[in-house]
């Protein structure tokens, strides 16, 4: 009796290639072609860099910003009257008394002097760039498995968001330079530099504020990048990535933490 042929194995699926763009030029590319970085990005194997170096760099450029920051007297000074501000609104609501609100100022000044305000600038700073990048690489993979019904890593969309994270480093330089040229703590690229007295308990300033030329900017970039790993129309993701951004700003403000909106 003849022996059945062996039945040939199949082949084993083709890894994924290496990415044909060099770090740096992904890094300087998502500025002007980010289409073609993520696309590069897509079609790769997972590379760490593309979320760990932008996310480095964004420590850098934080801590740096915190430093020259709050060493700037005018910056250290409009801390304090916001200080001194929320004590006397507790001291008029009849929370406290003034000689405990002068003592709660004094006590503040203590732990909230330059090398402090420095060091938890700086420890902020480090937190919130990777906070953020993980934060949207989840926003990222969950609009694109529930709104465009598409599969793929998180991780994925965790490198989307660290390289489009390099659109916020700029932002932050460009508001840093705002800052010491103007010498006011909410100088940003916003709409906020229209007002005068900034004022962060002011539902209106806040929005003002969120309203971005980064923001945006960097909004667009992401939604790039989730059209290409969804292979969708960029409209398509735009709109669900803006809607979300939209709804988060919105509520971020109405509970009372509109300065993370940002």
């Amino acid at each position: 009796m003849e022996q059945p042929p062996p039945i040939p194995e199949s082949p084993a699926p083709a890894a994924p290639p290496e990415p044909t763009m060099s770090l740096a030029t992904r890094l300087v590319n998502v500025f002007a072609v980010p289409g073609e970085v993520f696309e590069d990005t897509r079609i790769s194997r997972p590379c760490a860099a593309n979320w760990l170096v932008p996310s480095l760099i964004a420590c850098v450029v934080g801590i740096f910003a915190a430093i020259v920051m709050f060493s700037q007297p005018n910056i250290q000074q409009q801390i304090r009257e916001q200080q001194e501000k929320a004590m006397q609104e507790q001291v008029k609501a009849g929370k406290m008394t003034q000689a405990q609100a002068d003592q709660a100022v004094a006590m503040m000044e203590k732990f909230t002097g330059p090398t402090m305000m420095k060091a938890f600038g700086a420890v902020g700073a480090v937190v919130v760039s990777f906070v953020r990048l993980f934060w949207w690489g989840l926003v990222l993979w969950l609009l694109g498995r529930w709104l465009l019904k598409a599969r793929f890593g998180y991780m994925k969309t965790v490198e989307i968001a660290g390289l489009a994270s390099m659109i916020a480093v700029l932002g932050s330089i460009v508001t840093l330079l705002l800052i010491v040229n103007f010498g006011k703590l909410f100088s940003t690229p916003s709409l906020a530099l229209a007002v005068g007295d900034f004022d962060v308990k002011n539902k209106g300033h806040l929005l003002l504020g969120a309203v971005n030329v980064f923001t945006f900017w960097q909004v667009a970039v992401m939604s790039i990048g989730l059209a290409r790993l969804a292979v969708v129309p960029w409209a398509r993701a735009m709109l669900a990535v803006l809607t979300f951004w939209l709804v988060w700003t919105l509520l971020l403000v109405l509970i009372g933490l509109g300065q993370f909106a940002m």
